[in-house]
Order: structure tokens, then C-alpha cells, then sequence
């Protein structure tokens, strides 16, 4: 028995099952999201490399599974990583509404989870590039549903992906030289930027952003969160054990002033798109973009930065998904998510309201919400580098609050005569409400999501 059996292979084993249950919808979903519960549980209470009693027999679970010569390790430093994507993918899945979401939003969802915890756990390092690839075509058949072509945006995110991880590849083939050739400076700064290069196009930063803005305007709304937040966790896992793991790295390139002009490039289009964007689903761009340059910022203090970086991400699933719950139900009513369609909502459809206000101002910053404190310590952290960073900082999430007071008078707009209300089912409006309510409580007590993520961080870092 063994760590990588459990958190892999036995998740797979759901995937199927679940395919099996097509036809049954709510069943399904609830299969998965308690599956990833419980998987999640496991992260955090199994005993690895450590002999217990289970009912008659005497259990040593390891921590390693050896399959064609390629080792893949999820040890006690792991937990944390464990623990989160399964909580992730479980949250997600109670925000399932059948009637709503494509049907294949549980299995494929799980696999993709299952597949980043597989790049994440193979050794060498550079295999979970080929991982990767597997992940990005679930992904595309994902935000692809059965008898629907996949849109432009899809297309493109296929194409720079694929790109991506093939420069990954080249850039390790040429890192797996640097032994023989300590000396060659040369060598070790190319596979450096091929390296820094690849990242960055699975990462989406500029100029390779233009993929984001045309999924979330042209796709689902639910499966653009789902897999954007999915998707761009596991790249920056899978860039941290590059970061923290490849010793190599640290020996050429200065990494902390690309990371922080990424992320204040990164930061800043997020705010210009939240200011004027005219679509609801380009929004969602803009507050990922917006996250993916507050994360390279946060990867950039470096162990000072990783406690921000998962406070942000706990933030970012529970926010991005209340949002985008919100966005797929009203656009099931609307038909469409321009943002004429919010007209007045909030007099007809409160709780749909609510979802979208507090989801978009936790992640925009808004003060007394859940990411105004961790944003605030990020903002703290950059104060000690030169005065652009924190000015361009500042600037940039203005325009995120700016784009959210658009949304704020379009929503309570007087529209003439009121509709009939329509929230959607009953399961939905206390799914959004509990969630606006973690959101706020995490912006009043936000000494409990640091303890957390300082207890995660401490966890991966001094665990053997």
C-alpha cells in the first residue's frame, strides 16, 4: 500500500465509476464531491511510513510507487498539496447544479485533479510536463461539451499549452547537461529563459494572455472558473517544486525582478479589463488575470510569499466560485451574460446578487471582505522593493475596485417593471449565501486563514 495508490490510482477508480453514471446526474455529483472529501481527510490523518493497526491487519502505508522506472512520491511534506486540491475539486462539486452544468463536469473534473497531483509527484521532475498535456486535453474536451465546437479561446489555450510544455522539455533536456558542464554559464542561462519562457506561455503571461478573455466570454461560466482556478494552481505547484526543488536554478538568473515585472504587467491588464469590459464572462478574465499576477508577486518574496500565495488561493476557489455559480444561473435565465442582462438584478434575483457582489469584491479587494487583508500583506511585502512595485500595485487593484462599483450601479439599476423572482434551486441559494458568509467572516478574522496557511507552509518546508 502506498501513498501515490491511494491519492491516484483509487481516484481513477471513481472517474470510471462516476462515467458510468452519466444518466444519474445529482447522483454522480455527490459521489464525487464526498469522494474528494474524503480523499481530502486522508491528506491530512493518514500516518505515511509509519506501521498502524487497521481492524486485524498491521498497515505500513509508503510514501513512493514505482511504475516503468519512474518513481512518484506524495510524503508527509505533501499533505498540504494533497489536502488542497481535493478540497478544491470537492467545493467545486457542490456548486454542481445538474440541470445547469454540463454532465461531464465530476468525472473529468476529478481526472484533471488526479492528473496535477500526478505531474506534482513525479520524479524526475521535468515527466510532469508530459502530465500536463495529458490535463490540458481534459480540459479542452471539458469546456467542449458533447455535439458544441470548441471556440477559438480553446483552441488557442490547446495550442499554447502544448507549446509550453514542449519548451519545458527542451529547457530540462538542456539543464540535464549543466553536470557535465558546470562551468557553461552560457548553457545554464539559455535553459534559464527557454525554461522562464515555457512557464509563462502555460501561465498565460502577457503577451500569451489573449486565450483567458476569449474562454470566459465565450464558454460556460462554471467550467471557465473550474478550470482556470484548477488549472493555473496546479501550473504554479508543478513551477514551486522547480523553485524550491532545482537547485540548478538558483545559480543563474535573478528570478525575483521577472517574477515581479510579470506580475505588475499581470496585475495591471487584469484592472484595465475590469474597467472596461462590457461582458460579465470577461470579468472572470480579469479577476484570474488579476490572481495570476498577485500570485507571481507572492512567488517572488519567495518564503515569505508562499503563506500569501495559499491564503490567496483558499480565497480565490471560494470566491471565483460563488461568482461563478452566480454567473452560470443567471446566465441559464438571461441567455446571455452581457451586461445589459444584470440589468436591476438585485431586485428580482437577491441571492444571485449577493454571489456576484461579494465573490467579485473579495477577489477585487475591497476592504472587510476576505481578500483585503492578504492582499494588504502582499502589498506590505512589496513595500520594501523599489517605489514602482508598490505604486503600480496599488494602481492596478484600483482598477479592479473600479470595475466592481460598474457592476455594483448596474445591478441596482431601477428597471422599470419588477420580474417574477428566479433563484434557482434551493440547494444553490444556500450554497452562495454560505459561501458570501465564509467570505466576509474571513475578511473580519483573517488571523485564522494565516495561521493555516503558515501551518501549511511549515508543513512543506520542514517535513523530511
Amino acid at each position: 500500500m502506498s501513498t501515490p495508490l491511494i491519492w491516484i490510482i483509487l481516484p481513477l477508480l471513481i472517474v470510471g465509476l462516476t462515467l458510468l453514471l452519466t444518466n444519474r446526474p445529482l447522483i454522480m455529483k455527490w459521489i464525487g464531491a464526498g469522494s474528494a472529501l474524503v480523499l481530502a481527510l486522508s491528506g491530512l490523518i493518514l500516518p505515511i511510513n509509519q506501521a498502524f493497526q487497521f481492524l486485524f491487519w498491521k498497515i505500513t502505508i509508503s510514501d513512493q510507487l514505482l511504475v516503468f522506472g519512474r518513481r512518484f512520491v506524495l510524503g508527509a511534506a505533501d499533505r498540504p498539496v494533497v489536502a488542497l486540491l481535493f478540497f478544491l475539486v470537492g467545493f467545486w462539486f457542490l456548486a454542481f447544479e445538474p440541470d445547469i452544468f454540463p454532465v461531464q463536469t465530476v468525472p473529468l473534473g476529478l481526472a484533471g485533479i488526479v492528473l496535477t497531483l500526478t505531474a506534482f509527484a513525479v520524479e524526475p521532475l521535468f515527466y510532469g510536463a508530459l502530465f500536463f498535456a495529458f490535463l490540458t486535453l481534459i480540459y479542452v474536451v471539458l469546456l467542449s461539451p458533447p455535439g458544441s465546437k470548441p471556440t477559438p479561446g480553446v483552441l488557442r489555450f490547446l495550442i499554447f499549452q502544448i507549446l509550453g510544455i514542449l519548451l519545458i522539455l527542451f529547457a530540462a533536456w538542456l539543464a540535464s547537461w549543466i553536470d557535465l558542464n558546470s562551468d557553461d554559464q552560457l548553457l545554464l542561462n539559455r535553459s534559464l529563459v527557454i525554461l522562464g519562457l515555457g512557464f509563462a506561455l502555460l501561465l498565460a503571461v502577457f503577451p500569451f494572455i489573449s486565450w483567458i478573455p476569449m474562454v470566459a466570454e465565450n464558454n460556460h461560466p462554471y467550467l471557465v472558473g473550474f478550470v482556470l482556478n484548477c488549472y493555473l494552481l496546479g501550473v504554479f505547484l508543478f513551477a514551486s517544486r522547480f523553485i524550491t526543488g532545482g537547485g540548478w536554478i538558483s545559480r543563474g538568473i535573478g528570478l525575483q525582478p521577472a517574477l515581479q515585472f510579470a506580475g505588475i504587467m499581470m496585475l495591471s491588464v487584469g484592472g484595465i479589463l475590469g474597467i472596461f469590459s462590457h461582458h460579465l464572462g470577461r470579468l472572470t478574465s480579469a479577476l484570474v488575470i488579476a490572481e495570476i499576477g498577485r500570485a507571481l508577486l507572492a512567488f517572488s518574496l519567495f518564503m515569505t510569499g508562499f503563506p500569501i500565495y495559499f491564503a490567496m488561493l483558499i480565497i480565490q476557489a471560494l470566491g471565483l466560485g460563488v461568482w461563478s455559480a452566480s454567473l452560470a444561473n443567471l446566465g441559464h435565465s438571461t441567455g446571455d451574460l452581457n451586461y445589459e442582462s444584470a440589468a436591476g438584478i438585485l431586485w428580482n434575483r437577491p441571492v444571485t446578487t449577493s454571489g456576484i457582489l461579494i465573490g467579485y469584491f473579495s477577489l477585487a479587494g475591497l476592504p472587510l471582505l476576505a481578500g483585503f487583508p492578504i492582499y494588504w500583506s502582499l502589498g506590505s511585502g512589496l513595500s520594501y522593493f523599489p517605489l514602482w512595485i508598490p505604486i503600480a500595485y496599488l494602481a492596478a487593484s484600483s482598477g479592479l475596485l473600479l470595475g466592481g462599483l460598474r457592476i455594483f450601479s448596474l445591478v441596482t439599476r431601477k428597471a422599470g417593471a419588477e420580474a417574477e423572482p428566479v433563484e434557482g434551486s434551493g440547494f444553490y441559494r444556500y450554497f452562495v449565501l454560505t459561501i458570501n458568509l465564509f467570505l466576509i467572516l474571513l475578511g473580519l478574522f483573517p488571523q485564522v486563514l494565516v495561521k493555516l496557511t503558515d501551518t501549511i507552509t511549515r508543513i512543506m518546508i520542514s517535513s523530511p
